[in-house]
C-alpha cells in the first residue's frame, strides 16, 4: 500500500524537467539577445536616415553639405541652449566632432555603439560594429556581417 499514496515528484522528474528547462533556455536567451540587439541598432538607423535628410535640408538652403552639426541645429539636431551635442541613439553615438565628415559634394555620417553599451560589447563577445551613411543613400557598416538588413 505504501506506492499507492505516494505524493510528490520524484529525483527523476525533476531531473529531467530541469533538462528541458535548460534546453528550452539555450535556445531561448540567444535569440532574445540578437532581437534586442537589432531592436537597438535601429535607433542608429533612424538617426542615420534623419542626419542624411537635415544634411539635405542643409544642402538645399546653403548649396553644400556641412561636416558641423552646429550647422544643422536649426533642422534638428540635438542641442543644449543652442549648441550642438552628440547625438545619442539608443546605444549609438553620432559625435560632434569626427561623427560627420563632408565636403561641397558630398558627406558620410557615422554612428559608433557607445562604450560600456551590449552594442559595444567590451565584455569580450563580437562586436556589433559602426553604421554609416552618405549623401547618395549609400548604407555601410562595421563588423563581419551588413548592419543594415
Amino acid at each position: 500500500m505504501r506506492g499507492t499514496n505516494r505524493k510528490g515528484f520524484t529525483i527523476t522528474e525533476l531531473i529531467i524537467t530541469m533538462a528541458i528547462i535548460g534546453i528550452l533556455s539555450a535556445i531561448v536567451i540567444p535569440m532574445y539577445t540578437n532581437h534586442i540587439r537589432r531592436a537597438r541598432r535601429s535607433d542608429a538607423k533612424v538617426a542615420l536616415e534623419n542626419v542624411r535628410a537635415m544634411e539635405e535640408q542643409f544642402r538645399a538652403e546653403n548649396g553644400s553639405y556641412t561636416f558641423n552639426p552646429q550647422d544643422l541645429v536649426s533642422f534638428g539636431w540635438p542641442s543644449n541652449g543652442g549648441n550642438a551635442i552628440d547625438y545619442n541613439p539608443g546605444d549609438y553615438t553620432i559625435p560632434v566632432a569626427g561623427g560627420i565628415a563632408a565636403d561641397a559634394s558630398g558627406f558620410i555620417a557615422t554612428a559608433t555603439p557607445r562604450a560600456g553599451t551590449r552594442q559595444d560589447r567590451t565584455d569580450g563577445g563580437a562586436a556589433n560594429g559602426w553604421l554609416a551613411i552618405d549623401a547618395d543613400g549609400n548604407k555601410t557598416s562595421g563588423g563581419a556581417d551588413d548592419k543594415w538588413k
